[in-house]
């Protein structure tokens, strides 16, 4: 489970990341306009992404403390501010939706792990 959290956060901050500084033109109907805020949004879900890779290879190098260090910190930071998009926003937003589930996801991961 801690694998499959680590990689769904890769898998989803990463091409958000590219798509949020190039200005790609789907990212203004999720986040709004480009924008200083929306860039440093963006360099915020390439650090939660890049935190993850790095627990990601040190599991594939047997360091699994390491990886369990990393879950212990990173994963409420990301529950908290995830939740906190749901009164903040409203759940009209596909963004908000999303981070329900992976908050949902990042949850259960640690209620599994030891």
């Amino acid at each position: 489970m801690l694998a499959i959290a680590f990689t769904l956060n890769i898998a989803i901050t990463w091409p958000l990341t590219w798509m949020m500084l190039t200005a790609h033109p789907h990212m203004a109907e999720a986040y709004g306009p480009d924008s200083d805020a929306r860039r440093i949004l963006a360099c915020l879900y390439f650090t939660i992404g890049l935190a993850s890779l790095f627990a990601l290879a040190q599991m594939g190098l047997g360091n699994r403390a390491w990886a369990l260090h990393v879950a212990w910190v990173l994963f409420p930071v990301q529950i908290v501010y995830k939740l906190a998009t749901w009164p903040a926003v409203g759940l009209s937003s596909p963004v908000v939706v999303t981070n329900l589930v992976v908050v949902a996801v990042l949850v259960l991961t640690l209620a599994i792990v030891r």
